[in-house]
């Protein structure tokens, strides 16, 4: 299990640091091409969908934060799919559907977060508010208020960003969690030599 943790830990913070990159992208150049962007969100998505599907079925005590992976990491594949299939129709789908992929994120680290409270885990509100703002944004690119691309762009960036550090900081406080159990595990004993 610890090695499992190790690896996923490790994928986990490659997906967070993509999704981080491409957040900072959309921010600075706010007119890069929403077809670009569906395909490299549409890799991410399929990547995280396979990321998580091997997750659930791989993970001991860490998989109590990531029971409902295997139901999100087909969404996260079919999505990829649909994606990197039809770039150019998924453009004018592009707020929907960050929108729709950043609040389902969000609404399972918010849950994570009350697993993280239960089991007496520090900062755990920390994670919940980044959880929601993370939300508020994902619902404000479900309603799609904006004018121009650009604007649009940099809020889609915006959102990545928040949602990418969101899941960085979940991400550490399970990790502490995995270490504490471990450290729970270790039994002393101690012994007497009897003539």
């Amino acid at each position: 299990m610890k090695e499992s943790w190790k690896r996923f830990r490790r994928l986990s913070l490659v997906i967070s640091f993509c999704m981080l990159a491409l957040g900072i992208v959309m921010v600075i150049w706010p007119e890069i091409s929403a077809v670009a962007v569906c395909c490299v969100l549409g890799i991410i998505c399929l990547a995280t969908g396979i990321y998580k599907m091997v997750r659930y079925f791989n993970l001991g005590f860490a998989g109590l934060f990531f029971r409902f992976d295997l139901t999100l990491g087909i969404c996260s594949i079919l999505s990829g799919i649909l994606l990197l299939l039809h770039p150019a129709g998924a453009a004018a789908l592009l707020p929907f559907a960050a929108g729709l992929y950043i609040i389902t994120g969000s609404v399972f680290d918010i849950q994570s977060s009350v697993e993280m409270r239960r089991l007496g885990i520090g900062n755990w509100w920390l994670s919940m508010a980044l959880g929601i703002v993370s939300t508020i944004f994902a619902f404000f690119l479900l309603l799609n208020p904006f004018q121009g691309v650009a604007a649009l762009m940099v809020f889609i960036g915006i959102s990545l960003i928040v949602g990418s550090i969101q899941n960085l900081y979940t991400l550490h406080c399970i990790s502490s969690a995995v270490k504490a159990s471990r450290k729970d595990d270790v039994i002393d004993v101690s012994w007497k030599s009897i003539d």
